[in-house]
């Protein structure tokens, strides 16, 4: 938080001149984060400074190791056991879905769309093949 911005106007603007050319970004900034920290009309400088001391607090917990693990876990690399497949001529390697997935009818129905339009053919004549497909 960039509050400590606020203490030195004063002191800024007898050395450097009128605070609007170099005070301009950190005060947008500084106002554009308490803005809408004051959620609270009738104690909003209470308000925030309750919310400003949460944020320093959620600044502060990496320096808890097992408060940080605890309330934000490393993610898991996910292990990978399908079918992979690559040539020793491209660095790619390419992997076949994770998950199976169920076309709805409406889906079916766009692609259907989609392909009669593209092939100029009805699309009575196109016919789907299985229902289950890998996304």
């Amino acid at each position: 938080m960039c509050i400590h911005y606020i203490l030195h106007v004063v002191a800024s603007i007898k050395r450097n001149g009128p605070c609007c050319t170099t005070w301009q970004f950190p005060i947008e900034r500084v106002c554009g984060m308490l803005l809408p920290l004051a959620r609270s009309r009738l104690h909003p400088y209470k308000n925030i400074a309750n919310n400003v001391y949460i944020i320093e607090l959620f600044n502060h917990l990496r320096f808890y190791k097992l408060a940080y693990q605890k309330l934000l876990p490393e993610k898991t690399i996910k292990e990978y056991h399908g079918l992979v497949f690559t040539t020793d001529s491209y660095e790619e390697v390419f992997y076949s879905p994770m998950q199976q997935y169920t076309l709805k009818r409406s889906e079916i129905k766009k692609i259907k769309e989609h392909y009669s339009t593209y092939y100029d053919v009805r699309a009575r004549q196109l016919q789907v093949c299985t229902v289950k497909i890998s996304k």
